[in-house]
């Protein structure tokens, strides 16, 4: 059996390592690993406006994207695609996802902004309006930013 969620208004499915239950959602942020279609840590809001569970027997799950760097994907109204799985991190937040994530699940907490070293740039995001934020890690930037 594999397991999807839906978030929001973004129309990926993301595709869980491990299965989930509805149960899980408890109104506290949320880390979940995924494997399609990018291979990462998934940051969930418990104040996400939607999450849609699934559970599909038999089923296969895609190939992930396969980011060449560290990336951050967040919520769009296209989804996660080959062309569009989110922001270049700098080299030093690349490799430091797992506590990105947890800043970012404070953020999301407390329901404050939080600023993030890109490739070439600067992200800012909102903890108390993020539905959702996947995290991969690498060794160098390089991601492709939202349209």
């Amino acid at each position: 059996m594999a397991d999807y969620i839906q978030i929001g208004a973004d129309p990926t499915k993301w595709w869980l390592v491990q299965p989930f239950n509805a149960n899980q959602l408890t109104g506290q942020p949320l880390t979940l690993i995924v494997a399609a279609p990018i291979d990462g840590t998934l940051v969930l809001s418990g104040k996400a406006e939607s999450v849609a569970v699934f559970n599909v027997p038999d089923a296969t799950v895609p190939p992930d994207q396969a980011p060449t760097g560290g990336t951050i994907y967040l919520p769009t109204a296209s989804g996660a695609s080959a062309h569009n799985y989110g922001y270049g991190l700098s080299v030093a937040e690349a490799m430091g996802t797992e506590n990105l994530a947890a800043e970012i699940a404070t953020a999301m907490r407390n329901g404050t902004r939080l600023t993030i070293a890109l490739y070439n740039g600067t992200l800012v995001i909102d903890g108390a309006s993020l539905d959702f934020a996947v995290l991969t890690p690498g060794a160098v930037g390089g991601g492709t930013p939202h349209d």
